[in-house]
């Protein structure tokens, strides 16, 4: 009888169901070995060799694998399908070496999705234990320690209250303190516009935006004070206007791939205010459920089955309009993608969100990601976008209004991102005709300031850290919660705000340990490893 071993009870006792009473399926409970915690686990001098320890709590599930291989003469490793998992199944073959000298097989397996056809085809497929993939981890988690250990017994001599410094980490504390610096250091600039509102000669009201005066094309700025925006109005009030011109454009929009993790964090907290712990915690429990795939990847592709089962339920769901002639391939242009897994997408793709029965996080997250799923595949939404023209005879003054309206909804149906930029209807404006007089209302002018950047969330952030090829999708949510545990940084109102302790770790490592916290460091180690 075969002993399965994966990471967690949850996942185990999905297993054993789809494998049932031939298998004994039981869990590591995470990684089983770590480096102590003290001078000397790494030896650079000794070709950098690693000194290993089993974690105390960790003895009675290696205790608990151990007695179950007296009986049983193979193991299956059955670790999450990533760097980190080959790693897990390496550390346990490592810790488990005693038990498996007598004749015994160890193979490696992976599964994408924890279904029974997922499970039951890895089972047929077994493979040895990636050793590149395990030798890349070996080098992180060497230089992680020795970054960590050099780093952080001197910021408890030299800045009492520090706690720890860590190669990815003290970059995304970096990124943090930085802008706040330029939030600080951020002065507003006053500026204004005038907007106005016009009759057609039906009798049909809409609002325009002043682009034009004094014959020059405004910029931003070129309004700058109440009096300037007041000459504006006096000049527009003058004036009468005639459409000199409508241009109308189809457009169309096409929809967003399917989530990897850093862009389901993101999306979870806009949308939902979730934390990238929160949203990682319930995305785990429903892939170890089975309804969904794994859910730490860099991949945004589809598997062709389950491009075809998406295409499926949109026929059946929303009819034959809204499925596009061909499928839609999509790649990821992130820096130091690793693609090795599909997107994180449902794995039945007829459990709507309204069928699943899953606690509220959990319900919440998995609807974002059928959603996600099912309108990538969508057709895309057309619109008609109409600019209309209003100058004064004399062509000192002139006005411009934008409409837009969906004539075709498409993936919108299912699923927008909501930015307010793309607003999917601005409104149909009125019908006009180029020359024809219009009656000005009232015109008003209002004044704004520039705003600063705005200071990181933890969807912002991820999205950063990825753009600069700054850690991997296993490792955001974690390092987002040590900065806070470690008291460098506070949240208020999902805003990420340095501590003073966190300024005093930045200013110091980048003043006398300048190379581990720039970016190119870690991100280029991202590629070597």
């Amino acid at each position: 009888m075969p002993v399965v071993v994966v990471e967690s009870p949850a996942k185990a006792k999905t297993i054993n169901k789809y494998l049932g009473p031939d298998f004994t399926v039981l869990a590591s409970y995470g990684h089983v070995r770590d480096l102590p915690a003290k001078d000397g686990s790494v030896a650079p001098d000794d070709d950098f060799a690693m000194t290993w320890e089993v974690a105390p709590e960790s003895r009675k599930h290696i205790k608990a694998i151990t007695e179950a291989l007296k009986t049983d003469d193979t193991l299956i490793l059955a670790t999450d399908p990533d760097r980190e998992g080959e790693a897990i199944s390496w550390h346990l073959r490592e810790a488990l070496a005693s038990s498996l000298k007598k004749g015994k097989k160890v193979a490696r397996v992976t599964f994408n999705a924890i279904t029974k056809d997922a499970v039951t085809k890895a089972m047929k497929e077994p493979r040895e234990i990636d050793t590149p993939l395990v030798e890349a981890y070996l080098a992180r988690r060497a230089l992680d320690y020795l970054v960590g250990f050099t780093l952080s017994p001197v910021l408890w001599r030299k800045l009492p209250g520090a706690r720890s410094a860590g190669r990815v980490q003290s970059v995304c504390l970096r990124l943090i303190v930085e802008r706040e610096m330029e939030v600080e250091a951020f002065k507003a600039q006053e500026y204004w516009t005038v907007k106005a509102v016009f009759r057609t000669p039906r009798g049909q009201e809409f609002e325009a935006g002043l682009v034009t005066l004094g014959s020059k094309k405004l910029q931003k700025f070129d309004i700058p004070t109440a009096a300037a925006a007041e000459l504006a109005v006096q000049a527009a009030t003058s004036r009468t206007f005639t459409v000199a011109g409508v241009d109308s454009k189809p457009a169309t929009r096409n929809p967003f791939p399917p989530f990897m993790t850093s862009t389901l964090q993101q999306e979870a907290s806009r949308k939902y205010g979730m934390g990238a712990k929160q949203c990682m915690n319930a995305a785990q429990r429903l892939y170890e459920a089975g309804h969904i795939t794994y859910m730490r990847t860099d991949g945004i592709d589809m598997a062709p089955e389950a491009i075809a089962a998406t295409r499926a339920e949109i026929a059946a769901r929303f009819g034959a309009p809204y499925v596009p002639e061909t499928p839609r391939l999509y790649k990821n242009k992130a820096k130091n993608a690793q693609e090795a897994h599909e997107c994180i997408r449902p794995t039945e793709m007829g459990l709507g969100p309204d069928k699943i029965r899953v606690e509220d996080d959990q319900r919440r997250l998995y609807e974002l990601i059928w959603k996600r799923t099912i309108s990538s595949q969508m057709a895309a939404a057309r619109m008609e976008r109409t600019a209309v023209d209003l100058a004064s005879p004399d062509g000192e003054v002139a006005f411009r209004a934008n409409g837009q309206v969906v004539l075709f909804d498409g993936f919108l149906k299912v699923y927008d991102e909501g930015r307010d930029e793309e607003a999917e209807d601005e409104g149909r404006l009125p019908q006009v005709m180029q020359g024809e007089r219009t009656e000005k209302g009232a015109i008003t002018p209002d004044q704004h300031f520039t705003q600063p950047p705005p200071r990181y969330t933890e969807a912002t952030l991820v999205k950063r850290m990825e753009e600069l090829g700054i850690g991997r999708p296993s490792t955001y949510a974690s390092i987002l919660t040590t900065i806070v545990d470690r008291e460098y940084v506070r949240k208020d109102k999902n805003r990420l705000f340095p501590e003073d302790k966190g300024r005093l770790v930045t200013a110091f490592l980048a003043n006398f340990f300048h190379r581990y916290v720039e970016y190119d460091f870690t991100a280029d180690l991202e590629v070597a490893a």
